[in-house]
């Protein structure tokens, strides 16, 4: 049973990692598209990719 629950948590945790680097990437499309800054648009992405595995993180350890 715990191996099953141990599992499942996994590849709810990968499924949305991946969820949000996709979202991510969808977003650092669009912001090179209209910033024409990369540098900028870059770092504006890493910051929202990691507060939303850091928002995923910590549902996780309060549940």
């Amino acid at each position: 049973m715990e191996i099953d629950r141990n599992r499942s948590m996994y590849l709810m945790m990968l499924y949305v990692y991946l969820k949000s680097y996709q979202e991510a990437i969808d977003d650092f499309e669009v912001a090179i598209k209209n910033i024409g800054y990369p540098d900028e648009a870059l770092m504006a992405i890493k910051q929202k990719f990691s507060e939303r595995v850091d928002m995923v993180l910590k549902e996780l350890v309060e549940s």
